[in-house]
């Protein structure tokens, strides 16, 4: 029997376990951004500023109310990445066992997150991404020919979130898909263990 079962069980494990610590720790801060936020605010507030400069108090405070206004968005996304973790331990330690239903499993976790990833990115790129480019346009007051500066670098920033997204989600529901949906895939797999006698 090969030991590729084995090999994906530790990497789903492992990857999954990444993802639920940065999950969880996403959800757990979310509920403080704002008045976080709000504390930089009133701490650069009361430092001097220079004429002509942004008032980094206000801008703090308008980061604090954009982190309200698409926490929805953040939650979402969190809880979401946070269930498709868990999944993966489960499918991991199914194929770590080597048993026979992991192979469907796995098959199954990889193309809900190849399906769901389109969905995780149109949420960052096409909701959250420009209502924090606008606020930042906003914020720092921004002419005319510098805003649109700051538009094609706000273009490019959702250009690079989604590439990062792809090379860093993608690789591996493929490398799933392609190793256990192989018919041969179920030679290196074993039922349960039968109870003694």
């Amino acid at each position: 029997m090969r030991k590729t079962p084995v090999v994906l069980g530790v990497l789903s494990m492992v990857f999954g376990g990444i993802q639920a610590l940065m999950s969880v720790f996403g959800l757990l801060t979310q509920p403080f951004a704002k008045q976080m936020m709000g504390g930089f605010g009133k701490a650069f507030s009361g430092l001097p500023k220079q004429e002509g400069q942004p008032d980094m108090g206000q801008m703090f405070d308008r980061l604090g109310t954009l982190m309200d206004q698409v926490k929805v968005y953040n939650y979402l996304i969190n809880f979401a990445m946070l269930a498709f973790s868990i999944a993966l331990i489960i499918v991991g330690w199914l194929l770590y066992k080597r048993r026979v239903q992991s192979r469907k499993l796995s098959v199954i976790w990889a193309i809900a997150a190849l399906a769901y990833l389109p969905l995780h990115l149109y949420v960052q790129v096409g909701i959250i991404q420009p209502r924090t480019s606008e606020a930042m346009t906003e914020m720092l007051k921004v002419p005319g020919a510098a805003a649109n500066s700051m538009q094609s670098m706000a273009s490019l920033q959702g250009v690079v979130l989604i590439v990062f997204h792809l090379l860093f989600y993608t690789p591996f529901p493929i490398i799933l898909l392609l190793l256990m949906g192989r018919q041969s895939a179920k030679n290196d797999l074993v039922g349960p263990t039968p109870a003694p006698m």
